[in-house]
């Protein structure tokens, strides 16, 4: 056989043994709810109100207005905002309250409604109220609890009849998170809480603490679930990463990067850290869309917002992304 020939059958021999490989790895770069965008570049929801961060959006079709999002502010008050059409900016949004009253926390994890009761969860505590957003201010009552200490910045997420959290367990040692996502389950979301799995999420496969995460939230999409949480390491700031499991009693596959901040952008809010997701389909859109805090580094265009609990430059906005793919 010719040299020539040789080298090119050893070529095409490797090249056909390389595709599983390749195949497997460019699945999950290609999963197509790991790609999301800013609708625009500027994509703050609102920047005039003071300190925002940690929202939770209600999407419900059926009411006159369909969406309604709650946005952490101080420990006294939070902000309600409603809408009949969904838009990325406040401009198109009613401030219904901007001294909204749930408890007395400086944010609040995430929230689910089952069977008409809306419940909200923090620092152990779960709220709960029944009726109108509107009528809700100040009506929120302490109904339940979760293990703080095992699952602090949680996800919530309610199907058949069982209540599934996810959060921060065991201890980070170069920030806030945890070194893993623990899943709990529980029949009433207001207690008896069942620990199924300490390292739903692990980051750290190989162990050690070189990556934190926390604040997650999740959707089921085409038959796969799919949780969004954020990822820090030492001296890494925040961004919002993707994870997937066919099934919720399975450990969730790393998917890679979902958003980050753009570092280069130093006239725009997020040019630092992006975390504290929070997922939901928006009917009118036909896609998804993820409402999540934003943090500039250097002050500008951000300040020191009077009562905001932070220091100086280090305030916070939500900012609106939207899925790359559409229904």
């Amino acid at each position: 056989m010719k040299p020539k020939i040789k080298m090119l059958l050893w070529i095409l021999f490797a090249v056909l043994h390389a595709v599983p490989i390749q195949a497997g790895e460019s699945k999950i770069k290609e999963d197509p709810w790991v790609g999301w965008h800013r609708p625009v570049d500027a994509n703050v929801f609102e920047a005039t109100k003071g300190n925002n961060h940690d929202s939770i959006l209600f999407v419900e079709p059926e009411l006159e207005y369909p969406y309604h999002l709650i946005i952490s502010h101080t420990p006294e008050f939070a902000h309600l905002w409603r809408t009949k059409k969904f838009s990325w900016s406040s401009q198109d949004w009613e401030l219904v309250s901007g001294e909204y009253k749930i408890g007395n926390h400086y944010e609040y994890d995430d929230g689910v409604k089952v069977d008409g009761t809306y419940y909200i969860y923090e620092e152990g505590e779960v709220f709960t109220y029944s009726g109108r957003l509107e009528d809700s201010n100040g009506e929120w009552k302490i109904s339940g609890s979760f293990p703080h200490g095992q699952c602090d910045d949680i996800g919530i997420y309610y199907e058949d009849g069982l209540f599934h959290m996810f959060g921060e367990h065991g201890d980070f040692p170069h920030g806030p998170d945890g070194t893993s996502l623990a899943h709990f389950t529980s029949e009433t979301g207001l207690g008896d809480w069942e620990m199924e799995n300490p390292k739903a999420v692990d980051p750290n496969p190989n162990g050690g603490n070189k990556y934190g995460v926390g604040d997650a939230t999740i959707a089921k999409i085409e038959g796969t679930y799919y949780l969004f949480c954020d990822r820090e390491s030492k001296g890494d700031p925040y961004k919002v990463t993707a994870w997937r499991s066919k099934s919720l009693s399975d450990p969730f596959e790393y998917l890679g990067k979902a958003i980050t901040p753009r570092s280069e952008e130093v006239d725009d809010w997020d040019n630092y850290r992006i975390q504290d997701a929070d997922i939901a389909f928006i009917p009118d859109l036909n896609r998804f869309v993820m409402t999540c805090n934003m943090m500039d580094k250097d002050g500008n265009p951000g300040g020191s917002f009077s009562g905001s609990g932070l220091g100086k430059k280090s305030t916070r906005v939500i900012g609106m992304f939207y899925s790359n793919t559409k229904f």
